[in-house]
């Protein structure tokens, strides 16, 4: 899958995939907060953006 993420333009960051069971509320917020706060540090994607 990131393979072809790269290929169509996206960069590697810009992508995660995680298991989290849906009794972790506390794992879901923290990875999601972790996630969110790398791809704003990515900036907007430079393929996409002009």
């Amino acid at each position: 899958m990131k393979r072809l993420l790269e290929y169509v333009g996206y960069e590697p960051g810009r992508f995660n995939a995680r298991w989290i069971s849906g009794s972790e509320a506390q794992k879901w917020a923290d990875t999601t907060k972790v996630i969110t706060e790398n791809i704003q540090a990515l900036g907007p994607n430079k393929r996409f953006s002009k």
